[in-house]
């Protein structure tokens, strides 16, 4: 489990441009200065690197990698995001999140994978998920939708997915109803929702190729890298898809999120 205050002190540098006094920052420990430092110890063990004075601390740099830190201290959210937790490898992060529903965990909890095993797409197919080259994760959700409107739930996820990744490109992201986002000309993301009349949950997986694409004949993908003037930094861009999809998801009309859809559907890549 991530201790809260690691993504705490992350937020508060970020927020204030990297860098921030060492007596504000010792004030969300109770003015504990040796509290402060223990946790900014344990994130340089986890890959971060900071530079410490007298008088301020300054974030020089993140892991290339997924981090539920740096993917907790850029959310705005209330709900999408509550819990964030990063697998190395597992058979699928909708696996995790099945076990989760089940146990009653809340709406929010979202489970990613730097690998999948078995990770699954749109009809029985297989999705491949090399180490660290894309996002691949489940969020558990308890739509009050009806039945008849689940798949809005894909929808949501392919607005918040395509208009996050847009930041990064100057190409155009296509909409392919109804699990899929194109980008020049291949595919650059999918998405499942599981559904049963047993559960009283949902799960909505997502998988985008960042760093590279699997080369699959007679199957054009792509990555968002290939499109991008510099690496795309995973944990910014989850953390992007995450708060664009709770605003989609808790704070706009249906009709507000078909509209969107299908003025992604019908615009062209470049």
């Amino acid at each position: 489990m991530i201790d809260r205050r690691e993504i705490e002190v992350l937020r508060s540098l970020l927020q204030s441009g990297s860098e921030a006094s060492l007596s504000d920052l010792i004030q969300q420990f109770d003015g504990e200065a040796a509290a402060l430092h223990a946790v900014i110890e344990s994130l340089e063990r986890d890959g971060y690197w900071f530079e410490r004075t007298a008088t301020s601390v300054r974030l020089q740099s993140e892991p290339d990698a997924i981090r539920p830190q740096s993917i907790g201290a850029r959310l705005t959210n209330h709900t999408i995001g509550r819990e964030i937790y990063v697998f190395r490898q597992t058979t699928s992060t909708n696996d995790l999140v099945r076990r989760a529903g089940i146990g009653n965990a809340a709406e929010g909890v979202v489970f990613f994978a730097e690998q999948q095993t078995a990770g699954r797409g749109t009809q029985g197919r297989n999705w491949v998920s090399q180490p660290n080259q894309g996002l691949w994760f489940s969020i558990l959700l308890r739509s009050k939708f009806a039945v008849d409107q689940l798949p809005l739930l894909v929808r949501i996820a392919a607005l918040a997915a395509a208009e996050s990744a847009e930041q990064w490109i100057e190409s155009r992201i296509r909409i392919k109803p109804p699990n899929d986002l194109i980008l020049g000309g291949g595919k650059l993301a999918g998405f499942l929702l599981e559904t049963s009349n047993a559960w009283n949950f949902q799960i909505l997986g997502i998988g985008m190729n960042i760093r590279s694409a699997p080369r699959i004949e007679g199957y054009p993908t792509s990555a968002l890298d290939e499109f991008a003037k510099q690496p795309v930094p995973l944990a910014e861009l989850a953390a992007q898809i995450l708060n664009r999809f709770e605003g989609w998801y808790l704070k706009e009309p249906i009709q507000a999120v078909d509209d969107a859809f299908e003025a992604m559907v019908q615009g062209s890549s470049s």
